[in-house]
């Protein structure tokens, strides 16, 4: 059976860093990064009523707060994507953070991202 791995879990497979140091990044990463939402509502993209209504409409369907911004006619599809961007601006990646912390150099983190699209986001179990 295949599963997905993320980016993280195939640094510490690979022995690039240990399960502590993937953690603590992590850590920082959710405390630093703003979600698509807090984007949206914070770039002025939405009012905050209009973030209460995607936030209720997300939650009673499942479904991800752009999904629930255009199903709502919140927003459109441009709209979406100028959050996006905003959101990919402000986005500390996870090997940025490991490099910056000193758990990985610039160059291993190169070749481990290299090694991760040529074979690491499939693996079998």
């Amino acid at each position: 059976m295949d599963n997905l791995i993320l980016f993280g879990r195939f640094l510490v497979r690979d022995g690039k860093v240990s399960e502590k140091e993937l953690l603590n990044a992590i850590k920082v990463q959710h405390e630093i990064n703003s979600s698509f939402a807090a984007i949206a509502l914070e770039g002025g993209f939405i009012t905050l009523d209009d973030f209460k209504k995607a936030l209720s409409c997300q939650r009673q369907k499942g479904i991800k707060f752009r999904e629930a911004l255009i199903e709502l006619k919140i927003t459109d599809n441009d709209t979406v994507e100028k959050i996006d961007k905003a959101f990919n601006e402000n986005t500390v990646r996870l090997g940025e953070l490991l490099v910056k912390r000193g758990v990985i150099t610039e160059d291993a983190l190169k070749k481990a991202l290299e090694d991760f699209k040529e074979k690491g986001t499939v693996f079998v179990s």
